[in-house]
């Protein structure tokens, strides 16, 4: 995959950056009950942490996206600054800035959601011709959007890269669907068992394997994917091929929010960079697992750490295959 960012055409990020909100148990999760606990409010949003992964590996990027005019929005593109991403979002002065709020059991894992995230469809594909936000698409090596989008939004960015690498963030199961017309145009499209098991066509097949779900995205036109699947093990696909990537297993995780965009913006990079995609892949799982353990992206050094990490994770194998790894 060509078009790797320089330092004077950034890659651009098109999708969410928010607030996010996470209320995590601080003992067993109980359902129908209240639960003991901390609050944490922080800036995130898929693109906006993707960007971050990119920006961490020295990749130039730009995030346009949409905010209102309030707080929440000032400390987003704060946050932006702090992080060196180019801010290209539009503010809309009496609106609220969206936010995701996520409750978290005992062990970080997810429990429940709620994403407020109705502002990105002012997104349109009009808004994108505004001119600095025009000249920087046109610019831009390469182009990462996620599904927060409205779909005639999504469908303008693919059509106007021209050829030019395109990945895609699935976001969620209520979302993902957003990006089935546009299968067969992208590069890279990046999403968990769940997402991939609604473009399957049934959310029965959620119950299928990543690497069962990779065979039949593959049939829907998709070249290049990475399917994951929490703790387990995830598929990458390319080409009809498929190879299984298993996660190293984790000590106390700090929170999992966030850990897909993370996994997603650092392999695209790399991809871009010339890396070939399972390797990729296992750089991704190893930010991605960084993240998890409480190790955010702007940390300096992150990606050293997750480089050296990367080089300990065993190598991706074909399903079905065995590996002596004595």
């Amino acid at each position: 995959m060509n078009g790797a960012p320089s330092a004077t055409h950034p890659a651009v990020v098109v999708g969410a950056g928010h607030i996010d909100r996470r209320a995590r148990s601080t003992e067993p999760y109980r359902a129908g009950a209240s639960n003991p606990g901390r609050l944490q409010v922080s800036v995130g949003g898929a693109g906006l942490n993707a960007a971050s992964a990119m920006r961490a590996f020295g990749a130039p990027v730009g995030l346009i996206g949409a905010r209102g005019g309030d707080a929440d929005g000032e400390r987003v593109a704060e946050t932006l600054a702090a992080a060196g991403i180019a801010d290209l979002a539009t503010t809309w002065l009496d609106r609220a800035t969206p936010s995701y709020t996520a409750i978290l059991d005992d062990r970080g894992e997810l429990v429940a959601g709620v994403a407020d995230m109705a502002l990105y469809d002012l997104i349109s594909p009009r808004l994108l011709q505004r001119r600095h936000i025009r000249e920087a698409l046109a610019a831009a090596p390469s182009l990462l959007v996620d599904a927060n989008l409205p779909v005639a939004t999504l469908e303008a960015v693919v059509e106007g890269a021209a050829g030019r690498p395109v990945a895609a963030i699935g976001v969620s199961p209520a979302k993902v669907g957003r990006l089935a017309a546009l299968l067969p145009a992208l590069s890279l499209l990046f999403v968990s068992r769940a997402e991939a098991a609604v473009l399957a066509g049934s959310e029965a097949r959620e119950a299928m394997a990543p690497a069962d779900l990779a065979l039949r995205l593959a049939a829907l036109g998709v070249r290049r994917a990475v399917i994951t699947d929490g703790p387990h093990p995830l598929a990458v696909l390319e080409d009809g091929a498929v190879r299984l990537l298993a996660p190293p297993p984790l000590g106390a995780v700090a929170d999992v929010t966030g850990a897909g965009d993370c996994l997603a913006g650092t392999a695209f990079q790399a991809v871009c960079r010339g890396v070939p995609l399972a390797e990729a892949a296992a750089l991704g799982v190893a930010a991605s697992c960084l993240l998890i353990c409480g190790l955010p992206a702007t940390t300096p050094g992150f990606a050293a750490q997750a480089e050296r990490f990367a080089a300990r994770l065993a190598p991706p194998v074909q399903p079905g295959e065995t590996r002596d790894d004595s």
